[in-house]
């Protein structure tokens, strides 16, 4: 039986020799329904899926092949670790839903995704926000650290009545916390009891129920050893030890088994990866490590050989000489930044002009920064323009509702139901008109706007009145005039007269998608990705409207004071006889416009850069996003968050982790050494996915006008 674990540096075939071994498998008649293919997300599973599509064609081309492929069962499963086990405690349910709690074992559980979940937890926050105010943190943050602090606590393996400590462990300040960690902690068990009452099943409760009630349950291995013969495992330092003991298991039971390790890896610390859990898997295994060409003596220089010393230099905390390389530019004098952060951002689209100019595709060079806001989206892409060149952005955890085409969809959403007594105001409206009929500016948009308002009084704007005065048009354009009467139309017979009137937020959108907004002359009829992003939005609201009907939340009061019975354990008041009702529409539409809902969502594979545009995202986005680059920017490298964690009160990475002990203390020191060691594998991804040169960007003022120096900066000077 063979149990290999690859080590190596990114782009050196740790995957490609992982497809390899699928193919060899279906090629030397291996049942494809007896391999496993695990990956850390969706965009990861291309590769599989098209090498297996590879071996059934090379497979086909014989007579022999073709009898044999006829003969074989099923094929292989390429799951993520999260979808395995939903399938797998769903497919158990029934053997472990009364041992783990759930009211009534016999009821079917709704899976609730993101946005639900939070909108469940925020009704549970709601009454005792008052005890986190001195915190001053948005209310979406709240409500993701908690969701944090559960799914970190599942997917480590320790009981939800450990988190106030094993957060107070971590806090030295002045102010207590205490109060505010047991809240937490309060908070999570009460959203963990409402859960198993109305057989609602988030990821953190997955997670436990794996963990709890498959993995150690003797069926279940039963079931394993005979499910899975064969395995193939890529990325296994960005899992949670929760797939390492799943992993683990997998080892003991099957026959063969390859697992691919990046090294350096582990960027998703502040998501659960535990890269130090991986390496206990290799004692199983036979390690392979894979050498990397581009360091072998004699090799040119390259941005590998660059980063492999800067990973050294952050965390010896001593200048290089390795460091100087042919491979690496300052787009800055000397040691002195750039003075102004506007300045950086000209030079780096100067230069990218350049490169352009000189035959380098734009898709080919990606600009990154420990985080991409608005504003440096928009500086960015005003700057490219006069060089013909666009900017993709790619910022996955961004809130839904700062999307521009979801608060348009949500405009509409507000028109289309007009039950819901929620008015649009004139500059909501234009907003909207503008981004989905192609070819309005927002100036006319605005007319056009205006000219709604006077029509609908001083009520605001609750539906698209006729707008038939020549004046207006012969302003704004007739086209737009047609335009703007098929999406009035189309509104007015869904909220007045249309036979599904009434139906689902979701629906809704998706008969607007495809009815109006795909004509041409309408943002979907000519923009694939809003298409896309439409796609999502829809999604969202389905899953978000099953569990709200599931758990009968459109009977609670929307006051915020006022929540069911079961949250009583809390102290607070019962519920009224009479509350106020609520549809799953209205809910969702009523969290997405306070920022209540901030959804990240894993695309099914790596998103292409538009040909004429190059690639911008954060850091962790283009590591864990499968990227690769000719050219890379890297912006504000001597800024403090290259390396510092987000500001993350009520959640930590670290203490909240398989290897932290009672009774410990997280210390300076420890957080220095922790952000030293990350920080190297940060710059050690970024240089080892970068093909042929490296620009480095700094400016002495920061966005905000401050002054920053960090690790970065320090470990790059004397470059």
């Amino acid at each position: 039986m063979s149990k290999r674990y690859l080590i190596g540096h990114p782009g050196v075939g740790k995957t490609a020799r992982l497809t390899e071994r699928l193919v060899e498998l279906i090629g030397g008649g291996v049942r494809p329904d007896r391999i496993l293919i695990l990956v850390p997300q969706e965009s990861h599973a291309q590769r599989f899926k098209a090498a297996l599509a590879l071996a059934r064609e090379a497979a086909l081309a014989s007579r022999e092949g073709r009898r044999a492929q006829r003969a074989r069962l099923g094929q292989p499963e390429i799951h993520t670790f999260f979808g395995l086990a939903q399938q797998h405690v769903s497919l158990f349910f029934p053997r472990i839903a009364l041992r783990a709690g759930f009211a009534d074992p016999y009821r079917e559980p709704v899976w609730m995704n993101v946005e639900a979940a939070q909108y469940l937890l925020d009704r549970i926050v709601a009454p005792r926000i008052g005890e986190f105010e001195h915190l001053r943190m948005p209310r979406s943050r709240l409500l993701i650290q908690i969701l944090d602090d559960l799914n970190r606590a599942a997917t480590m393996g320790f009981p939800l009545e450990e988190l106030a400590d094993r957060l107070a462990s971590a806090w030295h300040g002045v102010e207590p916390r205490q109060q505010a960690y047991r809240a937490v902690q309060d908070i999570a068990l009460a959203f963990r009891r409402f859960c198993l009452q109305h057989a609602l099943v988030d990821f953190s409760l997955g997670m436990e129920l794996f963990r709890a009630h498959l993995l150690a349950a003797d069926f279940y291995r039963e079931y394993v050893a005979a499910r899975y013969r064969h395995v193939l495992a890529d990325n296994v330092e960005e899992a949670a030890p929760i797939i390492h003991d799943f992993l683990r298991l997998l080892l003991e039971t099957s026959e063969t088994a390859m697992l691919a390790e990046d090294t350096p890896g582990g960027f998703r610390v502040n998501l659960g990866a535990a890269p130090q859990s991986a390496h206990a898997l290799r004692l199983v295994c036979e390690v392979t490590p894979i050498p990397d060409p581009r360091l072998q003596p004699g090799a040119p220089d390259s941005p590998a050989r660059f980063g492999q010393a800067l990973m050294r230099a952050i965390n010896e905390r001593a200048a290089q000489r390795a460091l100087r390389s042919s491979a690496v530019e300052k787009l800055y004098d000397g040691e002195a930044p750039t003075h102004y952060w506007a300045t950086m951002v000209q030079a780096v689209a100067d230069r990218i002009g350049a490169l352009v100019r000189s035959g380098v595709a734009a898709r080919e060079i990606a600009v990154v920064a420990p985080v991409v806001e608005d504003v440096l989206c928009f500086e960015l892409e005003e700057r490219l323009k006069r060089y013909g060149v666009g900017a993709h952005a790619v910022r996955p955890s961004r809130p839904l509702h700062d999307q521009p085409l979801v608060r348009a969809l949500v405009t509409f959403a507000r028109l289309g139901y007009p039950e819901w007594a929620q008015p649009v105001s004139p500059s909501e409206l234009a907003r909207a008109l503008a981004l989905v009929i192609s070819g309005l500016d927002v100036v006319r948009a605005q007319l056009i706007a205006d000219a709604a308002r006077r029509a609908c009084g001083p009520g605001g704007i609750v539906a698209l009145p006729s707008l038939d005065e020549p004046s207006l048009w012969d302003r704004v354009g007739q086209p737009f005039h047609e335009r703007y009467a098929a999406l009035r139309g189309w509104l007015t017979i869904w909220a007045g007269g249309h036979p599904a009137q009434g139906a689902p937020l979701d629906l809704f959108w998706y008969e607007l998608a495809a009815g109006p907004m795909s004509q041409p002359g309408f943002v979907f009829g000519e923009d694939a990705e809003a298409r896309e992003g439409c796609d999502k939005l829809i999604a969202s609201a389905r899953a978000f409207r099953e569990a709200f009907e599931q758990a009968d939340l459109q009977s609670w009061p929307t006051g915020e004071s006022i929540h069911p019975p079961e949250m009583s354990v809390l102290g607070l008041p019962p519920r009224p006889e009479v509350a106020e009702r609520v549809d799953a529409g209205q809910a969702y539409v009523i969290a997405l416009m306070q920022n209540v809902l901030a959804a990240e969502y894993a695309p099914e594979r790596t998103p292409d850069v538009p040909e004429g545009s190059i690639l911008l995202a954060p850091v962790y986005t283009y590591l864990t996003g499968n990227y690769r680059s000719r050219y890379q920017f890297w912006l504000n490298v001597n800024a403090l968050n290259w390396h510092e964690r987000f500001y993350q009160p009520l959640t930590h990475p670290y203490v909240l982790s398989r290897e932290w002990s009672p009774g410990m203390r997280w210390t300076d020191d420890d957080e220095q050494r922790a952000s030293r060691d990350l920080l190297a594998r940060l710059v050690g991804g970024l240089a080892f996915r970068c093909g042929d040169k490296i620009y480095l960007a700094a400016s002495r003022l920061t966005m905000a006008g401050q002054e920053e120096s960090g690790m970065l900066a320090q470990a790059l000077r004397g470059l």
